[in-house]
């Protein structure tokens, strides 16, 4: 009797975590979690950089890096043109964090 107690007891703080309904106040004064809207707020007012800046900055890198990395190795067979190259890491990287970057920041 008392297993199934603890089992209903476990299922209860299971469901409230999910459903985000509060619990009741424990002696310790919990505090309340926050909702998806403040995170949200609160993490954009935090990095203070938006999805666009984000996405050129992760082209830039990864279009120098690509650019370099074909340029010193375009001696090989399968390596054509390092600007193509690193043009094209640029575009994937640039929407890329665009689509993510987007994404993550909807509550």
């Amino acid at each position: 009797m008392g297993d199934n107690d603890e089992i209903d007891r476990l299922l209860r703080e299971v469901d409230a975590s999910l459903t985000g309904a509060a619990s009741a106040p424990s002696s310790r004064g919990q505090v309340a979690p926050r909702t998806s809207s403040e995170v949200s707020t609160s993490e954009a007012a935090s990095t203070g950089v938006g999805p666009l800046p984000k996405a050129v900055i992760a082209a830039a890198v990864c279009g120098g890096v690509v650019f370099t990395a074909t340029f010193f190795l375009q001696w090989l067979p399968l390596i054509d043109n390092p600007v193509s190259s690193g043009l094209g890491a640029a575009l994937g990287a640039f929407f890329t964090a665009l689509v993510f970057g987007r994404r993550s920041s909807k509550p």
